[in-house]
């Protein structure tokens, strides 16, 4: 388990102290796919990058298995930072050397035999499904080759922690689901806890377990990602997660209620069961469904009647199916 407590992380500056990272407490699960996401500046990567001591924090500790990385001696951190492999959004490959030969460098950085090592990248070449292009140069390979070999590279001293720094941010939609899918894939098969850095609420939808949400330097809210999806309590996440269309929708009608859908739920006949019983019918101003960790969640904003009675009917029969909702402004 990667645990952080009380981490803070403050640059100096001309202008005075900037605080990127303010006492921050977050517990990763072994096994897990977590998301930490949030606007740019927020802090993300910032933390991310202390999580390995790439940067290290002004204060706070940095646990890894119950050992703290901040307070061990150097030679030490390099033992414990083989557990832990890193993407990143640029991929950071070394143009001058084959595809193979990337993936074997920190095999070679641990004087690892040249045979045993060239056995080891072609095994992690194949499991990204790259193993036909050992020989090709990166600059022979597409965006999405490229990143699925900087995966392989990442995997070459089995970390037990991965690291994805904005990983598919250069990429375009198609090649990010195929980077998504092979991730979720690697967490599967190898048990590697996966760590995603992102600013994007549909790539912590599409692989993650849990996620934290970052604002202004803080951790704001974290949970299940089906959890935070349906219930957001913070401004920021509800931002993330429902892009302000909620807010934008005009309606010159009673007031806006908007209703989350979980589970069983999402596939229960709730609006027309609602015209159909009590004779009353409502205006869709907004729907939205997602597969969530094989689960199906939505959000769905009605305009409810004018006359207070009416609505009053209208809520009633949302709580008796068991529907979720909240009155929007």
């Amino acid at each position: 388990m990667i645990e952080l407590v009380h981490l803070q992380k403050v640059y100096p500056s001309a202008a005075g102290e900037v605080r990127a990272l303010e006492d921050i407490d977050l517990k990763i699960e072994d096994g897990t796919v977590f998301g930490i996401i949030g606007l740019s500046g927020a802090g993300k990567s910032t933390l991310v990058r202390c999580i390995n001591l790439l940067e290290k924090p002004t204060s706070g500790q940095v646990l890894l298995d119950g050992e703290d990385l901040t307070a061990v001696k150097k030679k030490r951190l390099l033992e414990l930072r083989r557990s832990i492999g890193m993407i990143f959004q640029s991929f950071n490959l070394f143009e001058q050397r084959t595809v193979e030969a990337n993936v074997r460098f920190p095999l070679e950085l641990v004087h690892t035999k040249r045979a045993e090592a060239k056995e080891r990248a072609l095994e992690l070449l194949e499991l990204v499904g790259l193993k036909e292009k050992a020989g090709a140069y990166p600059s022979q390979l597409s965006g999405g080759q490229k990143q699925r070999v900087a995966i392989a590279r990442a995997l070459a001293l089995s970390p037990k922690y991965l690291l994805c720094d904005e990983a598919t941010s250069a990429l375009d939609p198609q090649t990010t689901e195929s980077i998504l899918a092979l991730l979720k894939d690697i967490n599967k098969q190898l048990g590697v806890t996966i760590i995603v850095i992102t600013h994007e609420m549909k790539v912590v939808e599409s692989i993650c377990t849990d996620v934290a949400v970052i604002d202004k330097s803080r951790i704001v809210e974290s949970g299940k990602v089906a959890d935070v999806f349906a219930f957001p309590k913070s401004e920021i996440a509800k931002e993330l997660i429902i892009p302000g269309l909620i807010r934008s929708v005009k309606s010159t009608g009673g007031k806006k209620l908007r209703l989350v859908f979980h589970g069983e739920e999402a596939d229960t006949p709730v609006i027309s069961g609602l015209a159909l019983r009590l004779g009353i019918s409502v205006n869709i101003l907004y729907a939205d469904t997602k597969i969530i960790d094989g689960g199906t969640y939505g959000h769905m904003v009605i305009t409810l009647p004018e006359e207070e009675e009416k609505a009053e009917l209208v809520k009633r029969h949302l709580t008796e199916q068991c529907v979720t909702f909240k009155e929007e402004l």
